[in-house]
């Protein structure tokens, strides 16, 4: 069975056991971009939600987006499993960790209480200012100091929480920190293992899980994760990982540009 007539046959049920209102075609585009985040995940070992969640924002609330893809978060943590534990770095864990948790718990009031426009805004700026760091930074090893544990660690505990976008600023600061590839590859992967753990215990006092969409559309979707995240592990040391993200960071700029002028035009109409 191909992953669109998957889709063609999920898509009846779901709309059928729900009230969501959530076609077939929206469903087609919501597993597209589980699959390309899955792949990035495998390629990388992190990315998933930046690539996937602009556009299921685009097909389900941001409360509904987020907390998928948390679920499946944690099932391909499950699936890959903590790679390298020996390898990980405690000491730059225990600097990022007070201070993501912070970040986590802001993020998770925020999330709740705020209006979803002004969020898509922030989400759409976030996508642009990363897309353009990765599309003009350079490859090199260059240190940082400890200090930016504190804003990046802030900064990546809220948008983690808001979005599951966090990693990115996570892995700016290991960067940073750390010259082994596999040294930080460990690190990044235990680190978002962790702070899915606990916005799973955050989301679910916060009453995110009560909308039972969310399960039923993480079911849908988890088929569609696998795929991508197989695609990623097949083409990791196959194709120059460095090309495919290239390409990818630029469709990200776009859907960066086009979430930010979506919303600033929805205010006025």
């Amino acid at each position: 069975m191909t992953l669109i007539d998957f889709l063609s046959q999920t898509s009846l049920s779901f709309i059928a056991t729900t009230g969501a209102g959530i076609n077939s075609v929206d469903l087609f585009i919501a597993g597209m971009s589980v699959v390309a985040g899955y792949f990035v995940y495998g390629l990388t070992g992190f990315g998933s939600s930046i690539v996937a969640v602009p556009v299921l924002t685009q097909v389900v609330t941001l409360r509904t987006a987020t907390p998928v893809m948390l679920i499946l978060d944690l099932a391909a943590g499950l699936l890959v499993g903590v790679r390298g534990i020996r390898l990980v770095s405690k000491s730059e864990l225990s600097r990022l960790l007070p201070w993501l948790s912070i970040g986590l718990l802001v993020g998770v009031f925020v999330l709740v209480g705020v209006p979803e426009g002004p969020l898509k805004l922030l989400l759409g700026s976030t996508l642009l200012v990363y897309s353009v760091w990765r599309l003009v930074s350079r490859q090199g090893f260059s240190t940082i100091r400890t200090a930016w544990s504190v804003p990046l660690g802030l900064a990546g505990g809220c948008l983690t929480a808001i979005f599951g976008t966090g990693g990115p600023l996570y892995t700016i600061y290991l960067a940073g920190r750390l010259s082994d590839a596999e040294q930080r590859r460990a690190t990044i992967s235990t680190l978002i293992t962790i702070t899915a753990l606990l916005r799973l215990l955050l989301f679910s006092a916060s009453g995110l899980y009560k909308n039972p969409d969310v399960l039923k559309l993480a079911l849908c979707l988890f088929p569609c994760g696998a795929v991508g995240l197989g695609l990623g592990a097949w083409f990791r040391g196959k194709v120059p990982a460095g090309k495919l993200l290239k390409a990818l960071w630029f469709v990200l700029l776009l859907s960066g540009i086009n979430l930010c002028t979506r919303t600033v035009l929805s205010f006025f109409l």
